[in-house]
């Protein structure tokens, strides 16, 4: 979910930027829609909502919830979390909100209605690979709150007070070759039915980053990397960033940069687009910056060339607390 008029693009150069890096597969609450295993709801530069559809909620009094090949025919926790990702495959913006909770903070439709752009729901095949089960049908407010992101959307005690009386249940969501990390979903009830409140990443950080390390790769000859400054010193933030500066002229065949940071799950970029809207190039020298986990890091840096389907990586780059920051 992308919104022109926001675009990372357009601000590298800024600390502003920063609204845009932390969104990411285990960070992407505290900056504003989530993402769920390979079923992205909302995909672009950052934002991504989780997704589903109505017919095996079981809301209704009828009997389509048992159907044949409904994987999920009751009225349960599971039903809706299936159903909303169904939804967002179908693209239905509508049933979506419709399963969500009046508390929601990304309900899609809502965003949508302040600017951003629905980019897809992931595919039927997809959707078949997902798995998930129900972690505790008995979950409570204190519960919400251990999951990361809780304390940037809600206050505990008005959360409390909305929710006294009502049901809510965890549900961990993942496939069997997951490409994202799997999703703790809270549902809650509201006037007798499962709806999706909130999500977060399973925090799966090691106890040492250095598990989490692959090879560093140098870009020697300033392809697109000129330097990692992980000391930068932000004026507007006090979130521990990377400055990440690409050089003015590209030196492969790609039309767009994602820069990642493994342990903190934190990722930004830079790309070509031309429409009749909107313009934007990485080429002219940018510095982009990332938050990054202080207790232990790895930035990585990929080229991607869209039209040929290709990605490589191109900068890998450790940090350690005892590290100059060169890796």
């Amino acid at each position: 979910m992308v919104s022109d008029r926001d675009s990372p693009s357009q601000r590298s150069d800024s600390d502003e930027s920063t609204a845009d890096s932390t969104i990411s597969r285990r960070h992407a609450l505290q900056a504003g829609i989530v993402t769920t295993v390979s079923l992205s709801g909302c995909l672009g530069d950052g934002f991504a909502v989780d997704s589903g559809d109505d017919s095996d909620t079981g809301t209704d009094d009828g009997d389509e919830s048992t159907e044949e090949g409904d994987p999920y025919p009751d009225d349960g926790p599971l039903a809706t979390v299936y159903a909303y990702l169904e939804a967002a495959v179908d693209e239905d913006l509508d049933r979506m909100s419709e399963l969500s909770h009046s508390d929601n903070p990304v309900d899609p439709a809502a965003w949508v209605e302040e600017g951003w752009e629905f980019r897809g729901g992931g595919d039927e095949e997809a959707l078949e690979e997902v798995e998930m089960e129900v972690r505790d049908d008995d979950a409570t407010v204190e519960d919400v709150f251990e999951l990361e992101g809780a304390e940037f959307w809600f206050e505990e005690e008005d959360l409390a007070e909305t929710l006294e009386g009502e049901e809510l249940a965890t549900v961990e969501v993942g496939a069997e070759e997951p490409t994202e990390d799997d999703m703790i979903w809270v549902l809650a009830t509201e006037d007798g039915d499962w709806r999706y409140l909130f999500a977060a990443a399973v925090d799966d950080t090691p106890d040492d980053p250095e598990e989490a390390f692959d090879e560093p790769i140098e870009d020697e000859d300033d392809d697109v990397v000129v330097e990692v400054d992980w000391e930068y010193d932000s004026p507007r933030s006090d979130v521990p960033q990377a400055a990440v500066e690409i050089t003015e002229e590209r030196g492969v065949e790609a039309n767009r940069i994602e820069i990642e940071t493994t342990i903190e799950g934190a990722s930004t970029g830079a790309y070509d687009r031309e429409d009749d809207e909107f313009t934007a190039t990485w080429d002219g020298g940018h510095t982009l910056y990332i938050p990054y986990d202080t207790d232990g890091d790895q930035i990585v840096v990929t080229a991607i060339d869209e039209e040929e389907d290709e990605s490589w990586v191109v900068h890998r780059e450790h940090y350690l607390p005892s590290d100059d920051g060169d890796g």
